[in-house]
């Protein structure tokens, strides 16, 4: 007995197409964020020469920051000190609150909030970060000393500080977070750095990647939805045909 397939083969020919067409969408890859110290950096100068700011940092200080003035690039930095550049961030220069923050000649540099932002076109899925930096003296101190629109980043308080934390300006230093997602809006988002200075030259010097993957547009999700649609729709087909034959449903 032969059964009567031309529904359920149109059925299948609905079901391919949908899915073919899924599959010409373009999905959703990562992208990369760089920001590097320069003088579009903003900060808020805590006035203070030697140590962190006294108290944890307010909204009212993030939003300062924001407004401050722009950072000053350091005019010259102490040879045999301070890493000239980042292998990982070459478009960085080293920032402070003065241009002679890094004179070894009795410069100073204050202990600073500096706020930099970006911009997300979209939501995101995921999103972390990545940050390579050098800094006279810590990145945090008493302070956290990396934040997300506000929200303080875990394990950045003194990173790398090692016993009396004299410095991390002579090399590359790392801080990575894997996850940042939940701190992020779409449009205009803000990174904050306390860089904290232990007396004489300050400045820091950063390239911060943030890399995210978008979330699907709904057009994507409209035609998944169709594919699973066509695809109870051959089931339902097959069904109906195997019971209208005498057959079993399956």
């Amino acid at each position: 007995m032969k059964f009567p397939v031309i529904r359920y083969r149109r059925a299948a020919m609905m079901l391919g197409l949908a899915i073919s067409v899924v599959a010409t969408l373009p999905t959703a890859s990562a992208n990369t964020i760089v920001i590097n110290s320069g003088s579009s950096v903003t900060f808020l100068n805590s006035g203070i020469v030697d140590g962190d700011f006294p108290a944890p940092i307010t909204a009212a200080e993030f939003s300062a920051a924001q407004t401050g003035p722009h950072a000053a690039v350091v005019s010259s930095i102490p040879t045999g000190y301070w890493v000239p550049s980042l292998t990982n961030g070459p478009g960085a220069v080293w920032i402070g609150t003065n241009s002679n923050a890094g004179n070894a000649s009795g410069g100073t540099g204050d202990t600073a909030l500096y706020a930099a932002s970006f911009t997300l076109p979209t939501n995101v899925t995921s999103a972390s970060l990545t940050l390579y930096y050098a800094i006279d003296n810590e990145l945090g101190y008493t302070n956290p000393g990396l934040y997300i629109n506000g929200t303080a980043l875990p394990n950045s308080t003194a990173i790398a500080c090692s016993g009396n934390c004299a410095g991390d300006y002579d090399q590359q230093n790392t801080y990575t977070d894997a996850s940042i997602t939940a701190l992020l809006t779409p449009g205009t988002n803000w990174i904050y750095f306390d860089a904290v200075n232990l007396g004489l030259q300050g400045g820091i010097l950063f390239s911060a990647d943030i890399t995210y993957t978008p979330t699907p547009e709904p057009s994507s999700a409209l035609l998944m939805g169709i594919g699973v649609l066509a695809l109870a729709f051959v089931a339902r087909r097959k069904r109906a045909t195997l019971v209208s034959v005498g057959q079993p449903a399956a």
